[in-house]
């Protein structure tokens, strides 16, 4: 196996099974992780359901059968039935349910996929749909996905049912359209994509509305909306979650007649993390700019956090992940770059806590100009160190804690996620200095090993970030004598 495609499933012959990496010494990437699970000898395994379909049938053995069909609306690509054989390998592959390239819409609402949302549309198509609403009415297209290859994938969104109707636009790339209008009743999308690459796709929504009222402008990404009537002369506000602020529009748009059409005042409005910032609140949460989606190139981002005097700051990771080694987190125990560092993260390891030991913390995030990623999600609060205790230890990344008493004297120790391993099992012991004894632990996929037990989890060294180079590993499973 190589690449990016594996079966859905692969069983043994026996109570053993053997497992080999072995990687170049130029690009890696993501790896992967395998769940094993003990089974009985003359069976094939559970081979799950396919996105969007229904499964008929809950039996694994030899010459069992299971049917496959798919929800309303999709295709189904594949076989329709797999048959459990006796080499304890199925007959095929499960089906997949696909978004149909050519349809008519006629339901006041519904929702528009390119084929095989979300796992890639794959080559050459040309795809059409019409979306018809009662004469008199209007459409409205609300984008929730949207990733095509850029310049050479296109979506076009017509104004009528012909190819010859008015262009209402036409979007390539990863950026999200606005929310689109008809003029009329009918609505005509065209997706073309070429010979090579293709992207994640689209997911896109649509509703319909009568002449005197304003389309549903939806609830915007990271933002709470106030108001639920669209018609004529009425007005709805926009608030930004925590940690975002507002990039685009005001806070109160109203529908009102301009130009003989009945539209929104205004776009509506758009929240978006910010690049930096100064923050003096009790608590509060600190996003990577483009949360939750991928950040951009080339940034540097600079946060100060300041507290009350004689408090300290906490910082808790809620989500990280950077490109490795090229997008990195910077925190320092200060107000500026000059102060100490406390920190430097990329990838997906982090501490679960951080503290200052005054009351700045000043972060620093700089990116490279090539891949991104999720990036973070950050909280921070104002604290008070208590004399008699250490402070939180924390909690490994793809581990766990036992024990929660942090007093002079305690100790805590830790375990980890099936698949990975303690860097060290010795306990850490609060000593008198308010200091543990020592650092806290990690939790790392390991290369290669002998795996027993009934069922767990093999993952590649490094997972989830990128395996090193020049790697050899080998893992055995070995389960009871007698299963598969």
């Amino acid at each position: 196996l190589t690449g990016s495609f594996v079966p859905d499933l692969i069983v043994s012959m026996s109570s053993q099974m053997w497992l080999h990496l072995q990687t170049d010494e130029s690009v890696g990437s993501i790896g992967f992780k395998v769940n094993y699970k003990e089974i009985e000898k003359e069976s094939c395994g559970d081979p799950g359901t396919p996105l969007y379909g229904i499964r008929e049938g809950d039996g694994f053995s030899n010459r069992d059968v299971l049917r496959f069909e798919c929800q309303f609306g999709f295709e189904l690509i594949g076989e329709k039935s797999i048959i459990c054989q006796e080499n304890n390998q199925w007959s095929a592959n499960i089906p997949i349910c696909i978004f149909p390239c050519l349809s008519n819409f006629t339901a006041p609402m519904g929702t528009v996929l390119s084929p095989d949302y979300p796992e890639g549309y794959g080559n050459n198509l040309n795809c059409i749909w019409t979306i018809i609403s009662d004469p008199g009415s209007r459409i409205h297209l609300s984008f929730n996905d949207f990733d095509l290859e850029s310049q050479f994938d296109f979506l076009a969104v017509k104004d009528g049912d012909s190819p010859d109707s008015p262009i209402i636009g036409t979007f390539t790339g990863a950026e999200v359209p606005s929310h689109l209008t008809s003029n009329g009743h009918i609505l005509r999308l065209e997706f073309q994509a070429d010979h090579s690459m293709s992207g994640r796709g689209f997911n896109i929504t649509y509703n319909t509305f009568g002449h005197n009222e304003c389309p549903d402008p939806g609830v915007p990404i990271n933002a709470r909306r106030f108001g639920d009537n669209f018609q004529l002369g009425s007005s709805i506000s926009v608030i930004c979650e925590e940690g975002f602020i507002k990039t685009q529009g005001t806070e109160t748009i109203t529908c009102m007649l301009m130009d003989g059409k009945v539209m929104w005042s205004g776009p509506i409005p758009k929240c978006g993390a910010p690049c930096g910032g100064h923050f003096s609140s009790p608590s509060g949460v600190i996003l990577s700019p483009g949360w939750p989606g991928y950040y951009k190139d080339s940034l540097n981002c600079e946060w100060v956090i300041e507290a009350e005097p004689g408090h300290s700051i906490k910082i808790t990771f809620e989500r990280f992940q950077t490109e490795l080694n090229y997008d990195v987190l910077e925190v320092h125990d200060g107000p500026n770059l000059l102060s100490p560092l406390l920190g430097s993260y990329n990838g997906t390891q982090v501490p679960q806590f951080l503290f200052s030991s005054s009351n700045f913390i000043y972060l620093l995030f700089t990116t490279d100009n090539s891949r991104s990623n999720n990036g973070f999600k950050i909280h921070y609060e104002s604290v008070t160190v208590n004399t008699y205790s250490c402070l939180d230890p924390g909690i490994p990344v793809h581990g766990r804690r036992y024990g929660h008493d942090f007093s002079i004297g305690s100790t805590v120790s830790f375990s980890c996620d099936p698949g990975y391993r303690l860097s060290h099992e010795e306990p850490l012991l609060c000593e008198k200095n308010h200091w543990w004894s020592h650092p806290l632990p990690t939790c790392d996929a390991l290369c290669g090993g002998d795996v027993r037990g009934p069922s767990g989890t093999i993952l590649s060294p490094g997972y989830p970030d990128l395996y090193p180079n020049s790697l050899n590993c080998t893992w055995t499973v070995d389960v009871t004598h007698g299963k598969g």
